[in-house]
């Protein structure tokens, strides 16, 4: 004989996941420069990437770069570093 079970279905709350403000990009970038130079090198930005999760974090700091180096001397800058938290806003990084 089978049973049937009649009752309430209680939803387990899922983790609710909100895309990261520009000001939180930007602190966690400032976090990364570890020399305290005012400026991001490859290096420093591949390990914000890693601290958002990114997959291919070396590739990201790289595209980083592309993004929002303006003068082209391989470093991001107080001045374009809004050019980098723009580029990491659209790939949608949240916190949970």
């Amino acid at each position: 004989m089978t049973q049937i079970h009649i009752g309430i279905r209680r939803s387990v709350p899922k983790s609710v996941q909100k895309p990261l403000a520009e000001d939180q990009l930007k602190a966690i970038f400032k976090k990364h420069d570890k020399n305290g130079d005012g400026r991001l090198c490859r290096k420093e930005v591949r390990g914000a990437f890693e601290e958002l999760g990114a997959c291919f974090p070396e590739w990201r700091a790289w595209r980083g770069l592309c993004n929002a180096d303006a003068n082209g001397d391989g470093f991001i800058t107080e001045d374009e570093l809004n050019g980098l938290v723009k580029y990491t806003m659209q790939l949608g990084y949240t916190i949970s």
